[in-house]
């Protein structure tokens, strides 16, 4: 049962209350390790630093998004979890794929050496394929990884195929053809196996030059990603079906958490 402070939020706006924008208040309750509290225009991490949400610049095309995002652009498209989402994705709806790139520096690292230091060794899926890789360790994203491992271990051999030879997790290194850091520079995600997946860069646009989506990674994959906190590339409209990356502010249920600890802090 929802508290009586959450309830009382839930029947208002974030303007009506006063508090700041929802986008703050998911990536405060999402890395409560790193972010201690959060005003109406910044993030405070825990040495202090202020990051600003909104970088003032508004009614930014879809590439300047991609290319120079704020903190407000990087939460500005809702991750659609569960099985059910629009097919086809429309057009440059990618949620998750923009990315504020210093938030994940001041997390993660600030270049190679940096991300190294908190990277670990987990076993893939060690009953079936035992595959030696390399993940981060802040935010226990390792021990999410091993549960997701453990849970596709048990899955019927017709569905291990897509995800017992992964093709990748750390590497710092930019997004082709872009001067954007990977998810891969940070130990943050993994691919899956090639083999079974599709990306839009592989394909060619119809002729209106819009990108049919593809998919053939099954949603039983996918859901135990998701319910680890990883966000899936096949949900986006520049798909990447062998990509995942873990971003719990884009799923978690943060409405409840974030926005009682702002009410009981008396902001």
């Amino acid at each position: 049962m929802l508290s009586k402070s959450v309830m009382v939020y839930q029947k208002y706006s974030v303007k009506e209350m006063d508090l700041p924008p929802y986008g703050l208040q998911y990536l405060l309750g999402a890395y409560p390790e790193h972010i201690t509290s959060i005003t109406k225009e910044s993030l405070i991490w825990t040495d202090g630093t202020e990051m600003m949400y909104d970088d003032g610049i508004k009614n930014k095309d879809f590439e300047t998004m991609l290319n120079s995002p704020d903190l407000e652009d990087q939460m500005s498209l809702k991750y659609p979890e569960g099985p059910d989402y629009q097919v086809p994705v429309p057009v440059n709806v990618d949620p998750g794929r923009v990315r504020y790139e210093p938030f994940f520096k001041k997390m993660y690292g600030t270049n190679a050496e940096e991300v190294k230091k908190n990277l670990v060794i987990i076993h893939w899926m060690p009953e079936t394929s035992n595959k030696r890789i390399y993940i981060t360790s802040v935010n226990s994203i390792d021990q999410k990884l091993k549960c997701i491992s453990e849970k596709l271990d048990r899955l019927p051999d017709t569905l291990k195929k897509y995800v017992k030879n992964p093709a990748g997790t750390f590497c710092f290194r930019k997004i082709p053809g872009t001067n954007r850091l990977s998810m891969h520079s940070f130990g943050i995600a993994i691919d899956i196996n090639t083999t079974y997946s599709n990306y839009w860069k592989w394909d060619r646009p119809g002729p209106e030059g819009i990108y049919k989506c593809r998919n053939k990674i099954p949603y039983e994959i996918v859901s135990i990603f998701e319910k680890h906190g990883f966000i899936w590339g096949g949900k986006w409209y520049h798909y990447d079906t062998m990509h995942f990356e873990y971003r719990p502010e884009l799923l978690i249920k943060r409405e409840v958490s974030s926005a009682t600890a702002y009410l009981k802090d008396g902001r």
